[in-house]
């Protein structure tokens, strides 16, 4: 598996293209090579494509905290026909042979790149495989740390790290078995348990201070030290497992995602107790564990409601599961939807069906490289029919359209925004 991947890196390392070219003239280059003779319009709207996928206000407000040299796409194309990459015909740019070349070599690189990602990291079963590999890292940092320090709240914690990468491997062995119920089952099992531990251990803590017998914690830093590693990981992984499981619909993996925001939870409170207990406090802690006891009690409960509706053949709404960082994520892709709005109606008004034909050509069925390759797209799952007026709402207040009858018309107001975003997305390469 990584042997593959080694060999695609130091393959583009030694690439003639990678250091005589930037990413943008690769961009431009694929672009060609894959949709044919191209005008500048439409060479800058898939630039604009690519950087809005990821939400047009994060990328303003990441240039501003920036040194950025500017990026004109004219210029990169004055230096891809300077070099004979491409040649300009009747307003289009099409690749020379020479430019053809380097697309396609290009263009091979990504799309195998895209292969090993969508295989080793990007499905169902290599998910759950990764897990059982991040738990097993937690697990073996934790108990051998623990070891060395004597620290039994470690080792306590090293042993709970121990008992998910057993439940993670059952989770990845149904799923191999087409069993996936089976580790659903497992993983709300588990999160049952570390409910019951977590309130029971925070209900006795909370007596033990109320009749001072409470120990006070050894190697306080080393604990925050850590914890602060595994709650780094509970967060890539809640990430990671929801993505998946919500692309594919995979309860096992969107359980998974639960579990270990639970686990964001618990490393939280251990640093929180580690922290009061070097100043002479023990019973916070304790106290935030009770909360997160409840919490975590009622995640494992509602998911057991889905493992039981999905055991009849019931259908699963995978979008009641609000992941970390979803909603802030939702709203980023809506700006650039809203954005796309704008721009579609700089050149002629245009009425309800006519707009959303366009975002759903725009933003689901138009080629972008990399993105393509990768089939990322910030469009999947919405449906433009039927939220184009939440969609267009937040432009009509703010006075960016006006609507009359049936028909949207941009302002004053709405060409100066876009205007502005344009020109701030033209700071594309850094210095």
């Amino acid at each position: 598996m990584f042997d593959e991947l080694r060999e695609m890196i130091k393959k583009w390392k030694e690439s003639p293209h990678v250091k005589e070219h930037s990413d943008e003239s690769r961009f431009v280059l694929i672009a060609l090579l894959k949709e044919g003779p191209l005008t500048l319009k439409e060479l800058e709207e898939k630039s604009f494509l690519f950087v809005s996928q990821f939400g047009l206000e994060n990328y303003r407000h990441t240039a501003s905290r920036h040194h950025r040299e500017e990026f004109n796409i004219t210029t990169e194309i004055d230096r891809l026909m300077k070099d004979n990459m491409i040649v300009q015909t009747h307003e289009k740019y099409e690749l020379t042979n020479k430019g053809k070349k380097m697309a396609v070599e290009s263009a091979e690189m990504i799309e195998k790149g895209a292969q090993w990602i969508k295989k080793n990291v990007l499905n169902p079963s290599a998910a759950a495989r990764n897990t059982v590999i991040a738990d097993f890292f937690l697990a073996v940092m934790k108990l051998v740390v623990g070891l060395i320090s004597g620290s039994v709240g470690l080792l306590a914690d090293g042993a709970d790290a121990a008992v998910d990468t057993v439940s993670a491997s059952i989770v990845w062995v149904g799923m191999k078995m087409k069993r996936e119920l089976i580790g659903t089952m497992v993983i709300i099992a588990m999160m049952g348990v570390t409910g019951v531990s977590i309130g029971y251990e925070s209900v006795t803590k909370i007596i033990d201070v109320i009749y001072g017998t409470v120990e006070p914690m050894s190697k306080p830093y080393l604990v925050i030290g850590v914890e602060g590693i595994a709650l780094l990981v509970a967060v890539f992984l809640c990430l990671y497992q929801g993505f998946v499981g919500k692309k594919y619909g995979s309860l096992a993996l969107i359980s998974q995602s639960i579990d270990s925001k639970n686990h964001i939870y618990v490393a939280a409170v251990v640093i929180v107790g580690a922290v009061f207990s070097i100043f002479g406090i023990y019973f916070v802690d304790a106290v935030i564990g009770v909360y997160i006891s409840f919490k975590i009690l009622k995640d494992g409960f509602g998911l057991s409601k889905e493992v039981i509706s999905s055991a009849r053949g019931e259908k699963i709404d995978f979008s009641k599961f609000e992941l970390l960082f979803e909603k802030h994520w939702r709203m980023s892709t809506h700006d650039s939807f809203r954005f796309w709005v704008l721009y579609t109606l700089r050149e002629c008004s245009l009425e309800k069906n006519e707009l959303t034909t366009e975002l759903e050509k725009t933003f689901k069925h138009t080629y972008i490289p990399i993105l393509s390759e990768f089939e990322f797209t910030a469009a999947e799952g919405f449906d433009f029919e039927e939220g184009f007026d939440r969609l267009v709402q937040p432009l009509l207040d703010e006075n960016m359209v006006t609507k009359r009858d049936a028909t949207f018309t941009i302002t004053k107001r709405g060409r100066q925004y876009v205007d502005s975003t344009l020109r701030s997305m033209r700071y594309h390469q850094i210095k």
